[in-house]
């Protein structure tokens, strides 16, 4: 996710340098050429990152920081530009510049009924947090909102913002999922289903722990090479993509592996090596480490 996200910036930021296409910005809703003499906010300076014509020219010029935006790159070579925090669109990068402006109905042409998922919302705020590049009054002002103590709960988004100096610098769940669980929710939706009744059953409704072992599950899931994950949806395993990994790979330590096996018991223990099992399935850990034998 993260290496194709800042491929993405770069092919975009170079497409629109070499073809010069000239965007349409939203005033209140109307689609407008944007204006060298107007648009331009105060003290803006064109440079190597924002050379001019860029994506990142038009973006910056227009007062926005880079994660405070989220790009979207049409089938056509049309370039779509939100607001990260409430997904309005701010400007629209057409293949083709034929007029002074667009109508709200020719500019939904363009957005074709499309906004950023769950994912690349997630991952623009690590990558937001990561360069500090989210101002505390832009997210404030996107989401109609006031930090209290320098934390806001943005309930659309399901997230807790913490700012720091201005600048946001940590983001946390609603529901404490993690950005894996969040994108296999998103993606494989009857996966995460299994995988959240699982957690119910074995776990009860503990908010905090249901959501650990849903995290685990789908890290897991993540890490598996997808040849081998319909193994998991058999009775055997149901749908526990950690005991498939256990059987597949090593590296997993022994504490996580007896919370997302439940069921698991210890067969044996001498010196540094410990022997569990669960059904037919034998694991040994050395080191309190996943080994294979």
């Amino acid at each position: 996710m993260k290496k194709f996200f800042i491929i993405f910036v770069l092919f975009v930021t170079i497409v629109t340098n070499v073809f010069g296409f000239e965007p349409y910005i939203n005033k209140n809703g109307s689609y407008v050429l944007f204006d060298e003499n107007t648009d331009i906010v105060a003290g803006f300076v064109p440079s190597e990152k924002c050379p001019k014509g860029s994506f990142n020219y038009f973006r910056s010029c227009l007062g926005y920081n880079n994660c405070e935006v989220i790009s979207h790159f049409t089938d056509a070579f049309d370039i779509i530009a939100f607001n990260a925090f409430n997904n309005e669109v701010i400007f629209i990068i057409p293949n083709k510049t034929t007029k002074n402006s667009l109508s709200q109905q020719e500019a939904n042409t363009y957005i074709n009924g499309y906004k950023p998922s769950a994912s690349e919302f997630v991952d623009n705020l690590r990558q937001g947090v990561e360069n500090r590049s989210i101002r505390q009054s832009f997210v404030e002002t996107s989401l109609g909102s006031k930090s209290e103590n320098n934390t806001l709960t943005d309930e659309i988004h399901g997230f807790t913002y913490v700012f720091e100096n201005g600048i946001l610098s940590d983001y946390k769940s609603l529901e404490g999922f993690s950005e894996d669980a969040i994108y296999v929710k998103e993606n494989f939706p009857q996966v995460f289903n299994k995988i959240l009744n699982n957690a119910r059953l074995q776990y009860g409704t503990s908010k905090g722990v249901v959501a650990e072992y849903v995290n685990g599950q789908c890290k897991y899931f993540m890490r598996i090479d997808a040849n081998y994950l319909r193994q998991a949806y058999n009775s055997n395993i149901n749908y526990n993509f950690a005991l498939l990994y256990c059987i597949l790979y090593e590296g997993m330590g022994l504490d996580e592996f007896s919370f997302l096996v439940p069921g698991s018991e210890l067969s044996s223990s001498i010196n540094n090596y410990v022997i569990m099992k669960f059904g037919t399935y034998i694991f040994t850990f050395k080191d309190n480490v996943l080994i294979k034998d």
